[in-house]
């Protein structure tokens, strides 16, 4: 078992996890390049949020999962870029940042935003 505060994306099965959580939560999907600093610095960001339990962090390592981070572009409909963070709410893309924009703070915004009850 990992001491790792995220959940892994890393095959179908994971996805469809993924998916289905997000139908009673929202939750992140967060692409990561193992190779970019830019992404080193994102992944500390979301280690944060992820120990704060604030929601469930999928994370997919694209150098790992290329084929399975081009299928979750596809069906999103959200291009695919690294670093990047999608939140999803109900399996749908509801939030998405990437590079210097993959923060803890703008992730908390998107949640605080999605789950806030309409006026």
């Amino acid at each position: 078992m990992s001491d790792s505060p995220f959940h892994s994306l890393s095959s179908t099965a994971d996805w469809e996890d993924a998916r289905a959580a997000s139908e009673k939560q929202p939750v992140l999907v967060f692409k990561h390049s193992s190779a970019c600093p830019v992404s080193a610095k994102a992944n500390g960001e979301l280690q944060s949020l992820a120990e704060d339990g604030a929601l469930p962090i999928y994370k997919l390592v694209v150098q790992e999962s290329r084929a399975l981070s081009d299928e979750i572009a596809e069906r999103l409909g959200v291009r695919h870029e690294t670093p990047q963070a999608i939140v999803l709410d109900d399996q749908q893309s509801v939030f998405d940042a990437s590079h210097f924009d993959v923060t803890a703070e703008a992730i908390r915004e998107a949640v605080r935003s999605t789950t806030s009850p309409a006026n």
